[in-house]
C-alpha cells in the first residue's frame, strides 16, 4: 500500500480551514455603489445605484424595505457645493427602477449657476464599511461625462465645467480616471490576487514571471476588450464560479507538483466535478450539464500530463487560457462602473492599462517578500510555505466555485 507523504495531513486541514474560513472572504463581492449626474444649466440630478445586498447592511429589522432605506440613505448622504456654500434639494430622494438585484434612487438639485466649479460628496456607505467605494459618472451640458472615484478618505470631489474645445484634456482625463479606475479593481479584486499567487508560487526566476504574466495579459486583454465593445456577451455568474476554479486547479497542480501526486490528485478532483455535474442534472441547478462536464474532462486531461517534459512548461499556455476567463470578470466590473460610449476606447485602455501596472505591483511585491522571506527567516522551510499556501488558495477556489455556481456567495 502505497503511504501519502507527511505533508498530507497538514495540507488537508489547510483546506478545510480555508473552506470554512472562506464566507469572511468577499472578493468581488465588494462594497460599492454607483451614481450617474447630470448637471445642466442650474440643475443638478443624479441616479443612485447599488447592489440590494448592500442596502441591507442598513436595515434594523428584516421588515424595512430596501427602496425605502436606499432613498433615505442617499437623502442624507449625497450633497452638491457650489463655493462652499450648500445647493438646495428640490425634489426628494425617491426610488425609480433597476435592473434585478439592484436598487435605484434618484434626487435632484438646484445650484444658482455652473459657471463656477461645483463640488460633489458623497457619504453614502462609508460610516457602516469604510472599504466602500463609489464611482460617480458626470456628464455637464451634454459634454463626455467623467468619472470619479469616492473612497472613505476621499469623499468629496470637485467638478470642473468643461468647453467644447478642451477636448485633448477631456480625453486625458477619462485615459487617467479609469487607469484608477482599473487600478483600484485589481487591488480589491482578491480573488485574481489569489490566482496571481497560486501561479507563481513555483516559479524560480524572473523569466518564468514575465512568460507567465505575459500569458495572462495576452488573455484577459483580449476578453476585457472584446466582452467591453459588446462582440460577447458571456454569462457573468458563470464566469465569477470560473474564476474560483481556474485558482482551485492551479493550486491543486502546484500540490501535484511537490508531492508527485498531480495525476490522482487529477484523477479525484476530475471525479468530484463528475458527481457535482451529476447532481445538477438531477436536481437543475448550478452550471450547464455540458459545462460541468467539459471541466472534469480538461481537469483530468490536464492533471493527468505526467510526462511533461517540466512541471511547468504548460503554464505560460494555461495563463493565457485562465486569462480569457478573468478577462470576462474585468469586464464584468467596467461595465458595472459604467462605460462612456463617446469614449469608449480611451476609457478601455485606460481601465486595462491600470489593471496592468496594479498587476505589476502585485507580482513585483510578492517577489521582493518571497526574497525577504527567505533570506531573513531562514528557518522556515520552503517546501511547507509553497505546500500550505497551495492547499490554502485550493480550499479558497473551491469555496468561490461551488457558492457562486449555485448563487449562495
Amino acid at each position: 500500500m502505497m503511504r501519502l507523504p507527511r505533508s498530507t495531513p497538514w495540507l488537508l486541514i489547510a483546506v478545510l480551514f480555508t473552506l470554512a474560513a472562506a464566507p469572511s472572504v468577499n472578493a468581488h463581492n465588494r462594497s460599492q455603489s454607483f451614481s450617474q449626474w447630470t448637471i445642466s444649466d442650474s440643475v443638478i440630478s443624479t441616479v443612485f445605484t447599488t447592489k440590494a445586498r448592500e442596502v441591507t447592511r442598513l436595515q434594523t429589522s428584516s421588515s424595512e424595505r430596501l427602496d425605502i432605506l436606499l432613498s433615505d440613505h442617499i437623502a442624507a448622504t449625497v450633497m452638491v457645493f457650489q463655493n462652499e456654500i450648500e445647493c438646495p434639494v428640490i425634489s426628494p430622494a425617491i426610488s425609480v427602477p433597476a435592473k434585478s438585484g439592484f436598487i435605484s434612487a434618484t434626487l435632484v438639485f438646484d445650484c444658482p449657476s455652473i459657471s463656477d466649479p461645483i463640488s460633489l460628496k458623497v457619504d453614502s456607505f462609508f460610516t457602516i464599511a469604510s472599504s466602500h467605494v463609489h464611482y460617480a459618472r458626470v456628464g455637464v451640458n451634454g459634454q463626455p461625462a467623467l468619472e470619479y472615484l469616492f473612497t472613505d478618505s476621499n469623499r468629496q470631489r470637485l467638478v470642473i465645467k468643461k468647453s467644447d474645445s478642451d477636448s485633448v484634456s477631456s480625453l486625458y482625463a477619462t485615459i487617467s480616471q479609469y487607469t484608477a479606475l482599473g487600478i483600484q479593481h485589481i487591488f480589491g479584486g482578491l480573488d485574481h490576487i489569489a490566482f496571481l499567487i497560486a501561479l507563481l508560487l513555483l516559479i524560480t526566476n524572473l523569466k518564468q514571471v514575465v512568460w507567465l504574466i505575459s500569458g495572462f495579459t495576452v488573455g484577459h486583454s483580449i476578453t476585457l476588450s472584446a466582452s467591453v465593445m459588446g462582440w460577447v456577451a458571456p454569462d457573468i455568474p458563470a464566469i465569477e464560479a470560473l474564476i474560483g476554479f481556474t485558482i482551485a486547479i492551479v493550486a491543486a497542480e502546484n500540490i501535484g507538483i511537490m508531492t508527485g501526486k498531480t495525476r490522482k490528485i487529477g484523477s479525484l478532483a476530475m471525479l468530484a466535478l463528475v458527481f457535482i455535474t451529476a447532481l445538477n442534472f438531477i436536481f437543475s441547478v448550478g452550471l450547464p450539464f455540458l459545462s460541468m462536464l467539459g471541466l472534469a474532462l480538461f481537469t483530468y486531461a490536464y492533471l493527468s500530463t505526467d510526462n511533461r517534459t517540466t512541471p511547468l512548461s504548460s503554464r505560460p499556455w494555461l495563463a493565457i487560457a485562465f486569462g480569457l476567463i478573468h478577462g470576462f470578470g474585468f469586464a464584468s466590473a467596467m461595465t458595472e462602473i459604467g462605460l462612456p460610449s463617446e469614449r469608449l476606447l480611451p476609457a478601455l485602455l485606460g481601465f486595462n492599462a491600470g489593471i496592468e501596472i496594479g498587476q505589476l505591483v502585485i507580482v513585483f511585491g510578492l517577489w521582493l517578500l518571497a526574497l525577504v522571506v527567505r533570506k531573513k527567516i531562514s528557518w522556515l522551510s520552503p517546501r511547507l510555505v509553497v505546500d500550505l499556501l497551495s492547499a490554502s488558495l485550493c480550499g479558497l477556489g473551491i469555496y468561490w466555485f461551488i457558492s457562486r455556481s449555485y448563487e449562495i456567495l
